[in-house]
């Protein structure tokens, strides 16, 4: 029997334990999520980047829907997987020689209202997709606000969250038409409410120098810190471009892999993605052996792309698409995929976790398969330091402070377990805890509990990113 004195005595002495205890809980239960990131929305069931598929992907369960950002000649922000209409659109049949030397359609070279004229096409149409016949489906390219404006309106119909995943397209291009396409789409963000690491958002770009732009500049003029992803391209690709010389020169990505480029990026970054062939070759071996495990330990989580369920797309180490899945999110154990296909991905998550979902067989002669992984809790990184924000002309903004710690009350031990009298109660021996780095418990004294640091969430071929 302890008296009240004591009782108090035995919280306060557990209650550190019990506050790592409670962090560590939380930290390996955001390593143990796995998401489903709908490519283009729900691209692979209704085309790519409208708001009928929006809809769709919502629909299905997606936990983000990813917005490809591009600019229009009157400064718009519209959703485009890449600069140019032609692929996706009726534009050359609507606007013939308007094309550049190199025989594409620039969005930039066009006004919103005159995009607003074309007609989506289905970029694949012998691929088994959605039946696009080009006569009677009128889908049409939406703008930025307008799908924001959708998912806003979704998540209060539907009482959820609805995860957003915009990348910044080609910001070097822009640069070079005139136009700052990043501080045009961080301002829209902050519009519809996007300001902080807490908000449902990663913000992606292959271009690592403005990516640090963004987070060193642009957001604390504007108040802002948004959850960054660095998209890594190979080196051949067109998605980032630097100018030297009076020449564009292929960005070179070699140094963000390895472990020091990790570290560097984790200090202002929450995740990487890059295709997934980058990650594990054709017979199903492990490209970059240390680089999933590499990032988890500094806080950030992986996204690779595109999963697609097209026989072509399922590569030959696996027979399915659910095997495909499968290897990747619980063999090679990353945290969430861009795939065409939101909805059979969900499922695939939501039968494995009930436990009605077949042991995938990928074992077979000449595959080196690859061991379970387990999950690893990243380490809990500091919160980056944000530059002090600098006054923004204009009315309605204001700064954005984080939360203050909830105020942990000691519960009274109900009156009927305390002596009714004053007893000699013998002094209780001591409670020997197993754990590393132990020290002696002082005697007690008063403390402050300790505030909870801000988490970063641990969240095919390059040119069809």
């Amino acid at each position: 029997m302890v008296n009240r004195v004591d009782y108090k005595i035995l919280i306060i002495k557990s209650s550190g334990w019990i506050f790592l205890l409670l962090v560590m809980m939380a930290v390996f239960a955001q390593a143990g999520d796995k998401i489903v990131i709908a490519h283009r929305a729900a691209s692979g069931y209704l085309m790519e980047h409208n708001l009928p598929s929006v809809a769709l992907a919502v629909a299905m369960g997606s936990d983000y829907i990813e917005q490809d950002l591009v600019m229009t000649q009157d400064d718009q922000v519209i959703v485009l997987h890449g600069p140019t209409l032609d692929r996706v659109t009726n534009v050359a049949e609507l606007f013939p020689g308007r094309e550049r030397k190199d025989g594409k359609f620039y969005a930039i070279d066009f006004t919103l209202a005159e995009v607003k004229q074309l007609h989506l096409k289905e970029p694949y149409p012998n691929s088994g997709r959605f039946p696009d016949n080009n006569k009677n489906l009128q889908l049409i390219v939406p703008t930025f606000q307008e799908e924001l404006e959708l998912i806003r309106g979704l998540e209060k119909t539907l009482h959820k969250s609805i995860g957003i995943y915009p990348e910044i397209k080609q910001p070097w291009f822009h640069r070079k038409e005139g136009k700052d396409i990043s501080m045009t789409v961080v301002k829209i963000l902050r519009e519809y409410g996007y300001k902080s690491q807490e908000d449902k958002i990663f913000l992606q770009c292959f271009d690592p120098e403005e990516l640090r732009r963004i987070h060193d500049e642009l957001f604390p003029v504007l108040q802002m810190n948004l959850k960054l992803i660095q998209l890594i391209d190979d080196n051949n690709g067109n998605e980032t471009k630097s100018l030297q010389w009076g020449e564009w020169i292929n960005y070179n990505y070699d140094w963000i892999t390895s472990k020091s480029g990790l570290r560097t990026l984790s200090s202002y970054i929450a995740g990487i993605g890059m295709d997934k062939s980058m990650l594990v070759d054709n017979a199903g071996n492990l490209l970059l052996p240390d680089l999933v495990s590499d990032a988890h330990s500094l806080g950030m989580v992986v996204h690779p792309y595109t999963f697609r369920r097209e026989k072509e797309s399922v590569p030959p180490y696996v027979g399915t698409f659910d095997e495909l899945l499968e290897f990747f999110y619980f063999k090679v154990g990353v945290d969430g995929v861009f795939t065409d296909y939101c909805g059979d991905a969900v499922v695939f998550l939501q039968n494995r976790a009930s436990g009605s979902a077949a042991e995938p067989a990928v074992e077979g002669e000449g595959r080196q398969l690859l061991p379970a992984q387990p999950t690893v809790a990243p380490k809990v990184p500091l919160s980056p330091v944000m530059p002090q924000a600098v006054p923004v002309d204009g009315p309605g903004v204001t700064p954005v402070t984080a939360p203050e710690a909830a105020a942990v009350t000691v519960p009274e031990p109900p009156a009927s377990t305390l002596s009714p009298e004053p007893a000699q109660v013998p002094s209780p021996s001591p409670v020997s805890v197993s754990g590393p780095e132990m020290v002696p418990i002082p005697a007690p004294v008063p403390v402050s509990e300790p505030v909870i640091p801000s988490t970063l969430l641990p969240s095919e071929v390059k040119s069809a990113k």
